[in-house]
């Protein structure tokens, strides 16, 4: 009898046993899944954390301007002029993004973009140019250094001399007709500027009529530069600007 008893009892402790191991493993089985689960969110996080957010530090009319694309901007600029990076101050980023704005502002009043795209050929023929005047950058591998120097791409370089060509024939082709000088001005420009100055230098006097195209381009340029100006301020008046404090902190290489 004390047998069976004991017999039943071994077998009931091992059911038991067999139950609890049984629940053990369930549970064990469970939490390892929620750890999982709490490490691929974790680590999901971790990783979204990680990535630099981008931040908006203007808007125009509902257009936004990134703080990654002013960096590139300066970036190109700093290229294009040889000036390394360490040097570009906070003040010239804030200068930066008023051209940015300004270019914006262009932008949006070209209704037919197609028409003021340069070809591709000149922007390459500009590229060359800008490359001529870049101290160390006439050979390829010297232009490849430099591009990664200023954390820029050669199509960063390339897009932001399309921009600026696609901006120069818009405002040629609004303000040309109305920027026209007269012979009245041509000859006041070179008789109370440039004799003077010529004077001064102690340099050779041309007559008027061998500078008289000169001084035309000179005077029909500085008129379209007031009409820009003028009309720029228009339209800054009638936009909805916001800068943003994101633009006042200096990005890296900026100088205080």
């Amino acid at each position: 009898m004390n047998e069976i008893i004991h017999s039943g009892t071994v077998q009931t402790l091992a059911r038991t046993n067999l139950k609890s191991k049984i629940k053990d493993h369930k549970f064990c089985a469970i939490s390892m899944k929620l750890a999982a689960n709490f490490m691929l969110v974790l680590a999901t996080f971790t990783a979204c954390s990680a990535q630099v957010v981008d931040r908006m530090v203007a808007v125009v009319n509902r257009q936004v301007i990134l703080q990654s694309e002013l960096e590139q901007t300066a970036h190109v600029e700093c290229l294009l002029q040889g000036k390394p990076l360490d040097e570009l101050t906070a003040a010239e980023m804030q200068a930066v993004l008023d051209r940015m704005i300004d270019q914006a502002l262009l932008q949006q009043q070209i209704v037919n973009t197609a028409i003021m795209d340069p070809a591709p050929q000149e922007i390459s023929s500009h590229l060359r140019e800008a490359r001529a005047q870049i101290p160390g950058a006439a050979t390829d591998d010297q232009w490849r250094g430099l591009l990664n120097s200023y954390g820029v791409t050669q199509q960063d370089v390339e897009n932001q001399i399309a921009a600026q060509l696609r901006i120069l024939r818009f405002i040629d082709l609004r303000f040309r007709t109305l920027a026209r000088v007269d012979r009245a001005a041509i000859s006041n420009y070179y008789t109370e500027k440039l004799l003077p100055e010529l004077r001064k230098q102690g340099a050779p006097e041309p007559p008027l009529e061998q500078v008289s195209g000169k001084i035309e381009k000179i005077l029909t340029e500085q008129r379209i530069d007031e009409l820009l100006s003028s009309w720029l301020q228009t339209l800054r008046s009638q936009a909805r600007i916001q800068k943003l404090n994101a633009a006042a902190r200096p990005v890296a290489g900026v100088a205080q």
